[in-house]
């Protein structure tokens, strides 16, 4: 975090000189501290963060081009001269474990355009798809396993 806390600091500056470099370290040291007795977060958890992201970064890109493919499907649904959808429910057991990584499942398909999921209980996910082409394989998605690796899981 005082990397990233030091970088903002520094592009918020506008310049990288030696007084904001001096400036920067002395409110970044004791705002660090701060977070890390406060919110909870210790040093092996950031560690465990640093050396997951590069998967992060992947996960990321992936969500970006999930949702690009998912809007031209509903570009498709929305211009065909005739709709015909069929929405439905689709419930499904993820293999994911954490909160965090149940809530990024959950986002990532309502960040999806023509799904949103309603229901988390446990490691059940309810999903209202707009249509069985969105709504197919969601256990299993490409999304899922990506977020099992950076839960730790293989």
């Amino acid at each position: 975090m005082p990397v990233l806390l030091f970088l903002f600091w520094v592009i918020l500056n506008g310049r990288f000189t030696f007084d904001v470099i001096v400036v920067g370290v002395l409110v970044i040291i004791p705002v660090s501290i701060f977070n890390y007795r406060f919110a909870g977060i210790s040093w092996k958890t950031e560690k465990k963060i640093w050396a997951k992201i590069f998967l992060i970064i992947i996960y990321l890109l992936n969500i970006l081009v999930e949702v690009v493919r998912s809007n031209v499907l509903m570009i498709k649904i929305v211009l065909a001269p005739k709709i015909n959808i069929k929405p439905q429910l689709v419930y499904f057991d993820s293999p994911v474990r954490s909160e965090m990584a149940k809530v990024m499942l959950a986002n990532s398909i309502t960040l999806t355009p023509g799904s949103v999921t309603f229901k988390v209980d446990g490691n059940r996910y309810g999903v209202h798809a707009i249509d069985p082409i969105v709504g197919d394989h969601l256990e299993d998605n490409k999304l899922v396993r990506m977020i099992k690796k950076i839960e730790g899981g293989h």
